[in-house]
C-alpha cells in the first residue's frame, strides 16, 4: 500500500473519530502517503495531522448549487476532481461516506482496487470490501472506523482521537489571551454552549439552556477562581452573549473571533471544557482537556468521549425516551425534557468529580 484515500464528508466529530483508524494505518504501513476528502469545514482538523499527505476539499453544497446554476460546470469539476484522484493513483480507498455516489465514482472512474466502506442501505454495491451496518448503534463510532481496517488486518493499539495544535496558532492563543488579561498562571475553563454545525437548524435540540451554562460558570468562578473563555462560532453570538449576560464576573467572549485551529489552540490553554456534546467536545478531547459535556438526545456510548477516561464527564437525564437520536434518525420531540431536566446541580456534581469537592 503506497497510496490510500480516505473519504469522510461529515462532521468536526466525525473527522476527529478517523484518526485512530489513521493512526494505525499508518504504524502498518509506514511508508504510505495518506490522502484525506473532507469538507472545507473540517480542513482546520486535518492540515496540521502527521499521518495526512494531502487533503483534498468536497463540499457538497457546492456541487449542489454549480448544477443548479450550470450542469456542464458542475460536471466539468466532478471531472476534474476525478482526474486528480486518478492521477495520484491510490492503492486503497476507505469510504465513510454511507452512500453510492463516492464508490460508484471510485469504481468506474479510478480504478481503485480496493474499495472499503460501509453498506448502509445497500449503498455499497460498488465497494468489494464492505461492512454491513443498520447504522451506529452497538459500539463507539470509533470502533466502527477501526473496523473498515480489518482488511488492511490492522493493530489499534491506541485508540484516542489524535489533533495537532501549530506553533503558529499556539502563538496567537497567548496572544489572544494575554491581551483580554488572562496570564499563563491563571486556571482557564471553557464553556461551549452551542453545539457545532452539524445539526444546522435542529440544534437546539442539543442545547442546554444558557441560564444554566451561566450558572454553572458563575459557580467555577467563585469557588475555583478559573477565567471563563466562552467559545462558539458567529451564528452563535446571541446564545454565547446570553452565558455571558448571566454571569456575575467578567469573561471574555470568544465567539465568532477565531479560526477552526486557532478555536483549538485555545481549547488547549483550558483546564476544564464545559459543553453541549458536537464537535467542540470532540476537539477537546482528543487534546485531553478535562470535559464535563450535556447529551439529550444523542447516546454518549456511541458518539461520546472516546476512550473512557477519568478526565471526562457526561452527563444525562434519566428520561426513558432518550436517547431519542438512533441510526442517524431523530425522533423530534416538542418538550426536549432530556435537556431541561438536567439542573444545573446535576452538571456542577461533575465539575466536582473532576477538580475538586463541593
Amino acid at each position: 500500500m503506497n497510496n490510500i484515500l480516505i473519504i469522510n464528508p461529515f462532521g468536526i466529530g466525525d473527522v476527529l473519530f478517523s484518526t485512530p483508524l489513521l493512526k494505525a494505518i499508518k504504524r502498518k504501513y509506514p511508508r504510505a502517503s495518506i490522502a484525506y476528502v473532507c469538507n472545507k469545514r473540517t480542513e482546520g482538523i486535518l492540515k496540521n495531522n502527521p499521518n495526512v499527505s494531502k487533503i483534498y476539499i468536497f463540499e457538497k453544497d457546492d456541487y449542489r448549487d454549480l448544477w443548479n446554476e450550470s450542469k456542464l460546470g458542475c460536471l466539468k469539476r466532478v471531472h476534474s476532481f476525478i482526474k486528480e484522484l486518478k492521477k495520484d493513483k491510490y492503492d486503497a480507498v476507505v469510504d465513510m461516506s454511507l452512500g453510492y455516489i463516492f464508490s460508484l465514482l471510485l469504481y468506474v472512474f479510478t480504478a481503485i482496487p480496493f474499495r472499503i466502506g460501509f453498506n448502509y442501505r445497500n449503498r455499497g454495491r460498488f465497494l468489494n470490501h464492505k461492512v454491513d451496518i443498520e447504522g451506529f448503534n452497538k459500539k463507539h463510532v470509533i470502533e466502527y472506523y477501526l473496523e473498515l481496517g480489518n482488511i488492511f488486518d490492522l493493530d489499534p493499539q491506541d485508540k484516542e482521537m489524535e489533533l495537532t495544535v501549530s506553533s503558529e496558532d499556539s502563538v496567537w492563543a497567548d496572544r489572544f489571551l494575554n491581551e483580554n488579561g488572562i496570564s499563563k498562571l491563571d486556571k482557564i475553563c471553557g464553556i461551549i454552549p452551542g453545539c457545532g454545525a452539524s445539526w444546522g437548524k435542529n440544534a437546539n435540540y442539543r442545547r442546554w439552556a444558557a441560564w444554566k451554562f451561566g450558572e454553572v460558570a458563575n459557580y467555577v468562578t467563585e469557588r475555583y477562581k478559573y477565567k471563563i473563555l466562552i467559545f462558539g462560532e458567529t451564528k452563535e453570538m446571541p446564545i454565547c452573549a446570553k452565558v455571558q449576560s448571566e454571569m456575575k464576573t467578567s469573561s471574555i467572549l470568544a465567539c465568532g473571533k477565531t479560526t477552526l485551529s486557532q478555536f483549538a489552540a485555545l481549547l488547549n490553554r483550558c483546564d476544564l471544557v464545559i459543553t453541549n456534546d458536537g464537535g467542540p467536545l470532540h476537539m477537546a478531547v482528543a487534546l485531553k482537556r478535562k470535559t464535563v459535556s450535556i447529551f439529550g438526545p444523542v447516546n454518549p456510548h456511541i458518539y461520546g468521549p472516546y476512550p473512557p477516561s477519568s478526565l471526562h464527564v457526561t452527563v444525562t437525564s434519566n428520561d426513558a425516551c432518550r436517547p431519542c437520536y438512533v441510526n442517524f434518525k431523530h425522533n423530534k420531540c416538542e418538550t426536549l425534557d432530556c435537556l431541561k431536566n438536567i439542573k444545573p446541580n446535576k452538571v456542577l456534581e461533575a465539575v466536582e468529580a473532576l477538580i475538586g469537592q463541593r
